[in-house]
């Protein structure tokens, strides 16, 4: 709608129709039988309030494109470590360590490497692992794989960096995260080892799955 100057005498030579239709410009709500000076002090007052109305802030449209990076960056410089369940068989873990940080323990005489140590629970609130084992890993890593023995059910994965002399110091670790339970026909049936298998898995081609799973990580199976 175009800004028009109102008057006091404009409105009231105007029409009751031509009031009306400016009324419903402003969206004003008219009710049956409202006073026509009424009307015209509704539609003075908006029009006064439009055109006293000066936004806080200009705001400036750039219309150009924005150009986006086309990969993220390697390093947020935030020590964390993040861990996402692949399958209940495999966990993917990703990490960072602060610049200023990686620096002071790198370059401290007493320093040895760092490593992932994967700590399994039997419950949510279990204090003391049940197992766990550690993964040496380079300064230069950001993440890894890690097999995920069947039958745990809860794990957390902390990165830490090894000492000479000294307790390993934790960097960052993981939430608590549960391991979700296989079928016992599944987590049962290793290459070699003749189990009842019921048709509908066989069917699936869970077998050959487990064969190939072997063949690529028989350590796993030991």
């Amino acid at each position: 709608m175009e800004k028009t100057v109102l008057s006091r005498q404009q409105l009231e030579s105007a029409s009751t129709a031509d009031l009306l239709a400016l009324a419903d410009d402003y969206g004003i709500d008219i009710p049956d039988n409202l006073n026509r000076r009424i009307l015209i002090g509704e539609l003075l007052e908006i029009a006064q309030e439009q055109d006293s109305y000066k936004p806080e802030n200009d705001v400036l449209i750039n219309n150009e494109e924005v150009e986006m990076p086309e990969m993220l960056p390697r390093s947020y410089n935030e020590t964390q470590i993040c861990m996402l369940l692949r399958t209940p068989a495999w966990a993917f873990v990703f990490w960072d360590i602060r610049e200023a940080e990686l620096e002071t323990l790198t370059e401290d005489d007493a320093f040895k490497n760092f490593f992932l140590h994967v700590a399994f629970f039997d419950t949510a609130t279990a204090d003391m692992p049940s197992d766990s084992f550690d993964i040496q890993i380079s300064p230069s890593d950001r993440e890894q794989y890690v097999f995920l023995p069947a039958g745990k059910k809860y794990v957390i994965i902390n990165l830490k960096c090894a000492m000479e002399d000294q307790n390993p110091k934790v960097l960052a670790y993981t939430k608590r995260i549960e391991i979700p339970q296989e079928s016992k026909a599944v987590t049962e049936m290793q290459p070699g080892k003749k189990v009842d298998m019921n048709p509908l898995i066989r069917l699936s081609g869970m077998e050959e799955l487990a064969r190939a799973h072997f063949m690529a990580h028989r350590q796993s199976f030991s």
